[in-house]
């Protein structure tokens, strides 16, 4: 699998070499029942300077689901995913180096 270190950020913000992991903040990622066994996971509160798009190009990718980028009023863009799937996300944001593990904070019981 290639590398994510070019993909995610958009381009010309400055960060170090050193340095490929966003500014501090809270990444929320929450899973939303719907109806019978469906349900959506929820991605919020990532860095503007991220590009929501690419990086959920690569979730689709790499967890066989489909999903979109949502505009909200409460929590800005917000990336949706179909299936539960809060546990791999977060080890995306962790293994590409998104976001540390102490700026996420996943809802919901454990699975």
């Amino acid at each position: 699998m290639s590398s994510l270190d070019n993909v995610v950020f958009n381009q010309g913000l400055g960060f170090d070499d050193e340095e490929k992991t966003a500014p501090s903040s809270e990444v929320h990622i929450r899973n939303q029942q719907r109806n019978g066994r469906k349900s959506l996971t929820t991605i919020s509160g990532l860095p503007d300077d991220l590009d929501l798009k690419k990086i959920l190009k690569w979730i689709r990718k790499l967890y066989s689901t489909n999903g979109t980028v949502k505009e909200d009023k409460v929590h800005g863009e917000v990336i949706q995913v179909q299936g539960d799937l809060r546990s791999e996300i977060e080890r995306f944001l962790i293994d590409y180096k998104v976001c540390s593990k102490e700026e996420i904070k996943v809802h919901g019981a454990s699975i």
